[in-house]
């Protein structure tokens, strides 16, 4: 009997996690669901239909060799990971307006945790025969749409989250020629940039789902 692909979604604070986990899902994955704090208190509230809730901090390595460990012992392999975990702060600030320690915070949980997360499952991902990881991403990341006039993000002035957005853009490059020899691939996903979809509100239009599982089912081109 074959056994069934396994995918993780991480959650800290964009609300979008238990949707790509049912997405997952609905596909036939099963599917944990990491998460922290407030968002992990919300979670715990709803009916998440089979999908396994773990309580998790991707910004600490104990919390992520855990994970690694308890995903060996269950499952032996990890098919799809998707990096969502993220928290966004400092909205309007100006740089002698910035805290550093809110910086600092930001890029632990939007840059450092995914490199930790690939880190510690990696060798779980080398297990599945074609596995995929999918960095969630920010139009306000991509420095050539934040410098479009015509972009209806373009004078949004959050320092912190889009510079550590442009550093996963530049993250997820790099190790997409890394992996390019081996069975895992990895992207960058933009969910946020429908005209519908908004950070305010969080939805995930039909067409970006479907852009997602395109992705997810032709696992064969690079970033």
């Amino acid at each position: 009997m074959e056994k069934r692909q396994i995918a993780l979604v991480t959650e800290a604070g964009n609300g979008m996690g238990k949707t790509f986990a049912t997405i997952l899902q609905n596909q036939g994955y099963e599917v944990i669901l990491g998460a922290k704090g407030k968002s992990h208190q919300e979670l715990e509230k709803t009916d998440l239909h089979g999908i396994k809730l773990l309580k998790m901090d991707f910004t600490d390595q104990q919390s992520v060799d855990r994970l690694s460990q308890y995903i060996e012992s269950a499952h032996g392999k990890l098919d799809v990971l998707i990096n969502n975990a993220e928290i966004a702060n400092g909205f309007g600030q100006k740089i002698n307006e910035l805290k550093i320690e809110e910086v600092k915070e930001l890029f632990e949980e939007n840059f450092f945790s995914v490199i930790r997360t690939i880190q510690g499952l990696h060798g779980l991902l080398s297990k599945s025969e074609n596995a995929i990881i999918v960095n969630v991403s920010s139009s306000l990341g991509e420095i050539e749409k934040m410098k479009d006039k015509g972009f209806c993000y373009a004078d949004y002035q959050m320092t912190g989250y889009s510079t550590a957005k442009a550093a996963l853009e530049m993250l997820t490059l790099l190790l997409s020629k890394e992996l390019k020899p081996t069975s895992i691939s990895i992207h960058n996903f933009n969910p946020i940039r429908l005209k519908n979809c908004t950070h305010n509100s969080v939805v995930i239009c039909k067409g970006v789902e479907e852009e997602l599982l395109q992705l997810i089912a032709n696992n064969t081109l690079q970033y």
